[in-house]
């Protein structure tokens, strides 16, 4: 049986200063925010098992698995195509939780499961000049026309490793990085964002 553990802690703690912070003039070009409260699991499928994982997963879910980099979600659930035979699982809030231990349960025997909620923080970065923001510490090729909402990628950011998916057109943007990094990575963030003006909630 899964067992999910929540804790209220955040690595952000401290640092997040809700308000305008940068440059003035004009609308804010984007906004920041912590994701809290998210379970976050990896989950890794056995040799030869792929396939069976993304038909235990539809089973379970009615989600096609991205069997590539790639993000699918459903009712505050998601899966995000991370390497090869490799999901992050994201999910928020009751139903989302259900979902996850019925999948959890359907995978059993095809795909190790581990608990990643405290090892991960996940920031959530949105506005016009969302994009322009992370080009500034990311090498990844963030056109429209390449990634797009429901895109994924695994990558290098500010040279914290990265989990980004795109959740909307807004831009709007989804970034887990390791716990231990939290400090580090909101501190470039907000000096990148700072030419732009930011909101922070």
């Amino acid at each position: 049986m899964l067992e999910i553990r929540l804790h209220a802690h955040s690595p952000f703690g401290g640092l997040l200063k809700p308000g305008r912070h940068g440059a003035r003039a004009g609308a804010p070009g984007l906004m920041l925010s912590e994701r809290t409260g998210l379970a976050l699991f990896v989950i890794s499928a056995g040799a030869g098992k792929v396939k069976d994982v993304a038909a235990a997963v539809f089973s379970a879910t009615g989600l096609d698995l991205p069997l590539g980099l790639g993000r699918v979600s459903k009712d505050s659930f998601a899966l995000i195509g991370t390497a090869p035979g490799q999901w992050l699982a994201v999910a928020q809030g009751k139903v989302a939780l259900a979902l996850l231990v019925k999948l959890a349960a359907a995978l059993r025997g095809l795909a190790t499961i581990i608990d990643q909620s405290d090892g991960k923080a996940v920031l959530r970065v949105s506005g016009p000049r969302a994009r322009d923001t992370l080009l500034k510490g990311c090498s990844l090729d963030l056109h429209p026309r390449v990634f797009k909402p429901g895109g994924a990628a695994t990558t290098p950011v500010a040279l914290i490793d990265c989990q980004i998916w795109q959740v909307d057109e807004r831009p709007t943007y989804d970034l887990a990085v390791p716990t231990s990094y939290a400090e580090s990575f909101w501190s470039w963030l907000t000096a990148s964002a700072a030419e732009y003006g930011y909101t922070v909630e």
